[in-house]
């Protein structure tokens, strides 16, 4: 391994694009494996962190309002999410992940990478996971500022 800085700062620069284009190559397979289009699972992926209105789903995806009520409309229709009015104000309906669908059909696909990531990462100390889980943030966040989010 380099020791060089800008070597190194290099290679993991080069190791985050590789990452993306991984992680939307592995967003197509699985949404081919589900029969659904990639922008669906993309949706479904949100869901995972909680559930959201239509209207905050399209501004996050991209998509018109109508393009993702058709969309919930086919993911509803296929099992994958429920629509439920907000408890605290009735106006609104939140889009929810359907968890026993998640858990019998998403979860296995994903789960083999997931586990491959836990194995990887016992190799670190505490220290080195808090800087690992640091610049993670700070991707994230560079991500965020480029977005508008």
């Amino acid at each position: 391994m380099s020791t060089d800085k800008g070597a190194l700062v290099d290679a993991v620069l080069a190791g985050i694009g590789r990452t993306v284009e991984r992680g939307m190559r592995m967003n197509q397979t699985a949404a081919a494996r589900l029969g659904i289009n990639a922008t669906d699972m993309q949706c479904l992926q949100l869901l995972q962190y909680g559930p959201r209105t239509s209207s905050e789903l399209a501004k996050l995806i991209g998509m018109t309002t109508a393009s993702m009520t058709a969309l919930i409309d086919r993911l509803e229709k296929a099992g994958f999410v429920t629509r439920v009015r907000d408890e605290h104000d009735r106006r609104r309906v939140l889009v929810h992940i359907a968890l026993d669908r998640a858990r019998g059909d998403i979860a296995p696909i994903f789960g083999p990478l997931i586990g491959g990531w836990r194995r990887s990462l016992d190799g670190y100390t505490v220290q080195e996971l808090a800087v690992i889980s640091d610049f993670l943030n700070r991707v994230e966040r560079g991500f965020d500022a480029e977005l508008g989010d």
